[in-house]
């Protein structure tokens, strides 16, 4: 207990320095303008909004998100920024943590342990003091997977459409693999359900905020969906090592990480779905082409995976230990290399080394023999 309430005192304290400009008094701006009978899409105001919506300085001309994320803050923004943002961190962390219980239970990982993992480990730690939402984008996944393997597929549909409507850039690679497989099992509720859910927000965002796509798509997605050499994924990585010839290296770097997740499978077909699931999904986070330190959370479920694959082998301890260190000092030491570096590629190796921990599950996994 002692140790717990060190961490919330030390996780409280550095939060409550940058609460009122972190990513969460960003993402609340939207909806505090709307309130307040401004447009966030406008370019010749919201460069100087901040100081009278009292929330983060943009770093855009117009609202860094698409317009049905202001909408989905409405809620909380009539609240001090201080209130909705540990109301926000809070609530969607729950929601990781039940996410996980769920999950570790479904593979039978140990639920203590991959609950200490979601709620303290480097990752946890960094998206509370930014504000971030990869607590809520990482339950969306989590029940994502948990409801197409009930068989609730419009509900997974639901899911996976809200998660991808708030990070597109997250969700490429896993996106493209989910549908292929939802396509393949003609598994239509899901798509449709999906679907219906984009087309809702697609539509109210556009009444409320007419016009907004084309201010937004000049200023923010043109800068944030490309590569950038100081981020913490793939093709950062690939630029480290390849130059001027990163996409040659990223691109190796994916097929190498999706040949390795597709081995371990086949190694463990009674664990095949959620391998290949959040395998998919780390390989998906680590291989956008912008992301930060903080969206690494959502490879947490690649180690409570591998937590379950591992469970009764002769590798058992040898696997947790490598979790632990994995989301805790490891995560940590590379996010602390960017310092030195002055860039943070470096932590672009958690995606990758979450990938390989589920690989070296999987190998540990006793193979049934086939000769009587």
């Amino acid at each position: 207990m002692l140790a717990v309430a060190a961490y919330v005192g030390c996780l409280l304290a550095a939060w409550s320095l940058v609460q009122n400009v972190n990513d969460y008094a960003g993402f609340v701006a939207g909806a505090r303008a709307l309130l307040a009978g401004e447009s966030p899409y406008d370019p010749t105001t919201w460069p100087s909004a901040w100081e009278r919506l009292g929330t983060q300085k943009p770093d855009t001309s117009v609202y860094g998100y698409p317009a049905w994320v202001a909408l989905l803050f409405l809620p909380l923004a009539p609240l001090p920024i201080v209130i909705g943002s540990l109301l926000f961190n809070v609530g969607t962390l729950a929601a990781a943590v039940q996410a996980t219980r769920a999950l570790a239970l479904r593979v039978g990982a140990p639920p203590l342990a991959a609950q200490v993992i979601t709620a303290a480990s480097w990752p946890a730690f960094l998206v509370f003091l930014q504000g971030q939402w990869a607590y809520l984008l990482y339950a969306l996944a989590v029940w994502t997977y948990l409801d197409l393997a009930r068989g609730r597929d419009a509900r997974a549909g639901v899911w996976w459409a809200v998660a991808v409507l708030l990070k597109p850039q997250l969700y490429v690679v896993a996106s493209l693999a989910l549908a292929a497989y939802v396509i393949k099992a003609r598994r239509w509720r899901a798509l449709i359900a999906g679907a219906a859910v984009a087309i809702v927000a697609v539509v109210s965002s556009a009444l409320v905020f007419p016009g907004w796509w084309t201010p937004w798509l000049g200023a923010v997605a043109s800068r944030r969906l490309v590569r950038s050499t100081q981020q913490p994924t793939l093709a950062g990585l690939a630029g480290d090592v390849a130059g001027v010839a990163w996409p040659i290296a990223w691109g190796l770097f994916i097929a190498v990480l999706a040949l390795a997740i597709v081995w371990a499978a086949r190694r463990a077909p009674e664990r095949r779905g959620e391998i290949l699931f959040f395998g998919t999904l780390s390989l998906s986070v680590g291989g956008a082409l912008y992301s930060w330190s903080y969206d690494h959370y959502l490879v947490i479920g690649c180690g409570v995976v591998a937590l379950g694959l591992a469970r009764g082998t002769s590798s058992e301890r040898k696997v947790t230990i490598a979790a632990f260190a994995l989301f805790l000092p490891v995560a940590l030491g590379l996010w602390l290399s960017a310092f030195w570096r002055f860039h943070d590629t470096g932590s672009g190796l958690v995606p990758v080394l979450a990938i390989a921990l589920l690989v070296a599950s999987a190998r540990a996994r006793v193979v049934p023999s086939t000769t009587p």
